[in-house]
């Protein structure tokens, strides 16, 4: 009898969501955009796609970079002690290639640790970290994120700029630029505000309303038990999609008309929403809000990055405290 009280009130809950519908005139989202950069720089052949981030950043908005070789023993993620401990010559060459920037010291411990503490030590609106850490993208590809993405996903406090293919350059991404939602929550117009800050001029946004098959399955339920006797379609679904999220879309699409940006929403299932194939060398940038004690929106956003080629903004909610 619990269980179907429980689900009772699952359903009540779940209807009234997808009843409500934000309406009326909506004003446009700031855009953020980041002053205080920090690139973290793993030794791999991916070093190159990150620092030509950081140099579009500064020469885009005037970025401060600081540069962090993150490095554990042999360039490895996962290895013992004996990194490069204090400015590293990586990182001080690394210098060079980026206005104004500066190397700054590893402290000892794993790489996810002296990436954490630098974050600690200075003022960073945004963390440049390639993926996989420590290991080519070409040699390791699809479904590579590594121990450290994974520690950044659950402690990082700022957004995380996650690179991954060298064609994938974020000069060219910043023309399409995707936020992708799985399910409404709290962080989702920050995520849009760094979508919007982050995009380059006249570019495409699009706001993808993702269901993935599991949960498409729990809409459908839900769908059907309020309107006995229809059928719950495609249709159906992107009419749903839109009144969930009308605030966000209305003022994305707000935002977009301001800045004079081209605004689409998307409802789509997983399966076809991005990140695109390996293969595919459409060129984007993907936006994804995160809140870290959802382990449903943790896990869709692990699983962005393990697929894509294309560069993931995670924009967090707040990180817990305790650090676990």
């Amino acid at each position: 009898m619990d269980d179907t009280n429980d689900l009772d009130r699952e359903v009540d809950d779940s209807m009234r969501m997808f009843e409500k519908a934000h309406v009326g005139s909506t004003s446009p989202i700031t855009p953020i955009r980041p002053a205080r950069v920090l690139l973290v720089l793993d030794g791999s052949d991916q070093d190159s796609t990150s620092v030509a981030s950081a140099v579009y950043l500064q020469g885009r908005h005037n970025t401060e970079t600081l540069i962090l070789d993150a490095r554990d023993s042999g360039g490895q993620a996962g290895e013992e002690s004996g990194a490069p401990v204090g400015k590293s010559e990586l990182a001080t060459q690394t210098v060079a290639k980026v206005g104004q920037s500066r190397a700054i010291e590893r402290v000892p411990g794993d790489a996810f640790d002296a990436i954490l503490q630098a974050l600690a030590a200075h003022q960073i609106d945004l963390l440049i970290v390639p993926c996989p850490f420590g290991r080519s993208f070409e040699k390791v590809g699809l479904d590579s994120a590594g121990t450290v993405i994974d520690v950044l996903l659950s402690r990082c406090p700022v957004p995380m700029l996650v690179t991954r293919r060298a064609d994938q350059t974020l000069a060219n991404c910043t023309k399409r630029v995707c936020v992708l939602v799985s399910s409404e929550c709290d962080v989702q117009t920050r995520a849009a505000g760094w979508a919007f800050g982050m995009s380059a001029d006249g570019a495409e946004v699009s706001l993808n309303i993702v269901v993935e098959k599991e949960q498409f399955e729990n809409v459908r339920v839900i769908m059907e038990a309020m309107r006995p006797g229809e059928t719950f379609d495609e249709a159906t679904l992107s009419d749903v999609m839109t009144k969930t999220h009308q605030s966000l879309h209305s003022a994305m699409n707000a935002t977009a008309s301001q800045l004079g940006m081209r605004y689409h929403l998307i409802p789509q299932a997983g399966k076809t929403a991005p990140p695109n194939p390996l293969s595919d060398p459409h060129e984007q940038l993907l936006v994804v809000p995160l809140e870290v004690d959802d382990r449903f929106t943790q896990g869709f956003v692990q699983d962005r990055i393990r697929r894509s080629p294309h560069p993931v903004l995670v924009v967090p909610g707040h990180v817990r405290s305790d650090g676990n």
